[in-house]
């Protein structure tokens, strides 16, 4: 491996890298961030300015984590 080989004169390098790669992915934040989108941007709201909706939904996302 390129690390074995390279690891060893890179030990910054080596120490960000497994940070990165220990990362988990995931798209639940973006699912739930979506969802909030929907509640709040329905046929009677659709009229809500674009800044103001973003608003409302990092309040209400917020609110949710809190709880």
């Amino acid at each position: 491996l390129w690390w074995e080989r390279f690891g060893p004169d890179c030990p910054e390098l080596r120490k960000l890298a497994i940070r990165i790669l220990s990362q988990t992915c995931s798209a639940t934040g973006c699912e739930r961030n979506w969802s909030v989108f929907q509640h709040i941007h329905s046929k009677k709201r659709n009229r809500l300015e674009h800044n103001r909706l973003n608003d409302l939904v990092y309040v209400r996302y917020n609110m949710k984590l809190r709880q």
